[in-house]
């Protein structure tokens, strides 16, 4: 299915945008917010110096909402 083909296709840009991120900006620590499927083909995605510096996982699709709502969703949670 094609669709499902674009989300893994998304989840690998995603995960090397992350590695990228995470080598120029020397980050310590990433929480991931994603759905369920998609944080599953992150999880495949991701080089093992990125995975080792998650120190969260938010099963959730946020991408409808608005910042501050995010942010209330993300303190709810942790």
């Amino acid at each position: 299915d094609w669709h499902h083909l674009e989300q893994h296709r998304f989840a690998r840009r995603v995960a090397g945008a992350m590695e990228q991120l995470v080598r120029e900006r020397d980050v310590k620590a990433l929480v991931v917010v994603a759905p369920p499927r998609t944080l599953a083909d992150l999880r495949e995605a991701l080089h093992a110096d990125v995975k080792a510096r998650i120190i969260a996982e938010v099963h959730k699709d946020l991408t409808r909402h608005p910042i501050d709502e995010i942010a209330q969703h993300l303190t709810a949670e942790h």
